[in-house]
């Protein structure tokens, strides 16, 4: 016996028309008078009865009919049981920069593990926006965080969080760290210690240079925040970091700020999942969160 007869039987029970009910379930009406010849050849009954142009309940079907109900709402139950288990179950790949990673998804983490003990969160680090869209595209990210500028992707839905504030850093000591301002043109004038290419900030910087037929010549590139901030309170350079990254080392006296006479423009954080992949109740939460907590 095929649970959907009984619910084509429940139907049947309420309408007293097999007519309709074939439309209410889009069957058609011969099938509709299968599944309950089924049910009778199954138990040996008959359901209903026909008296002129009207059907009505036998005293077996009025039995069949409360048994049906509960056999149905048991079924339904079930599936909703077995469908929260994995809700609240399974793994969540969430893909981010280097700097969202370390200073701003620590909340988000914390939030899933209280929320869901039983899920597994895989951190993904993307060097690049265009590379998340990919990972995502391709399945490898349930979701992303990235920096970039407007721009559309017709596969994939996305939130804007907020605009981040890129800073131009150097040591306390050094000689730009005193001026009131400096142009790109007396940056370029000194080392500068940057980020992978492709990088949203440095790519904006990158952008700002050209405008201005600037070169950067003297470059050291590094995988690590960590330790370009290194570099850079070694005097080694200057260097073009998220404020969140360096808040605490501006605060303690650590770093400091280069003002800019030219501004650049700033690079919005954005979340991105896929248009057509089926949100999980952990991956409604999760993008719920972000969008209250850290946009």
């Amino acid at each position: 016996m095929h649970i959907n007869h009984l619910k084509t039987f429940t139907v049947a029970a309420e309408t007293l028309n097999f007519t309709k009910t074939a439309q209410l379930l889009d069957y058609a009406q011969s099938s509709v008078t299968a599944q309950i010849k089924a049910l009778e050849k199954e138990y040996g009954v008959d359901l209903f009865q026909r008296l002129g142009k009207r059907i009505y309940l036998t005293e077996a079907g009025i039995k069949m009919l409360s048994y049906a109900k509960r056999i149905l709402a048991l079924h339904d139950e079930m599936r909703h049981v077995f469908a929260d288990e994995l809700e609240n179950k399974g793994t969540i790949l969430i893909g981010a920069c280097e700097s969202q990673c370390i200073y701003r998804l620590p909340e988000l983490l914390r939030f899933i593990r209280n929320q869901y003990p039983q899920v597994q969160v895989i951190l993904k680090p993307v060097p690049s926006s265009k590379t998340a869209e990919k990972m995502l595209q391709e399945g490898e990210l349930d979701i992303a965080f990235i920096m970039e500028r407007n721009h559309h992707n017709a596969l994939l839905e996305s939130v804007s969080l907020f605009q981040e504030e890129i800073v131009l850093i150097s040591s306390p000591n050094h000689q730009l760290a005193v001026y009131p301002s400096a142009s790109l043109a007396e940056v370029m004038q000194h080392p500068l210690i940057l980020t992978e290419k492709d990088c949203a900030y440095r790519t904006e910087l990158e952008q700002a240079l050209q405008k201005q037929d600037l070169q950067p010549e003297n470059v050291i590139e590094f995988g690590s925040i960590e330790a370009i901030k290194q570099c850079v309170m070694a005097g080694l350079g200057l260097s073009y970091l998220p404020l969140m990254t360096v808040e605490k080392e501006l605060q303690s006296g650590e770093l400091s700020t280069v003002d800019l006479d030219e501004p650049i423009n700033q690079p919005t954080t954005k979340l991105l999942w896929h248009k057509n992949k089926r949100l999980t109740k952990v991956m409604h939460d999760v993008i719920d969160f972000a969008i209250k907590q850290i946009g």
